[in-house]
């Protein structure tokens, strides 16, 4: 085969695997965006977190109440309920590794030379 077409073989190789990692990528995505979420409220109800595959949060809720709170005790709250929501999360699924690109053929040489091809010696 030709340097070319050894070099356009490769280049489709590697337009696969990237169309490959990017379905993926949705199918994650479409794992955070979907029903997978796990929700955690404060035990005084005025903060409520929904955390995704992987402990990705999504969303934020707080509830009226929140408001009567100083900063130091809501940013608290806050902190707390995404902790528990991050932790409580399921792992996201992980990808499969993509299999090893084709290797090139190695060139000939003729039995009778001793040294490596594509070699520079100083002489």
């Amino acid at each position: 085969m030709s340097d070319n077409a050894q070099l356009i073989e490769e280049m489709r190789w590697q337009l696969k695997q990237i169309e490959d990692r990017k379905a993926d990528n949705q199918r994650i995505l479409a794992g955070i965006a979907g029903s997978d979420h796990t929700t955690v409220t404060s035990p005084d109800r005025s903060v409520t977190v929904l955390a995704g595959p992987g402990g990705v949060v999504s969303e934020v809720r707080l509830a009226p109440e929140a408001m009567r709170f100083d900063a130091v005790t809501l940013s608290r709250t806050i902190t707390a309920a995404i902790r528990e929501a991050v932790s409580a999360g399921r792992p996201l699924a992980q990808p499969q590794a993509p299999p090893a690109p084709p290797q090139r053929p190695r060139r000939q040489t003729p039995a009778d030379d001793d040294e490596p091809y594509d070699t520079v010696f100083d002489v």
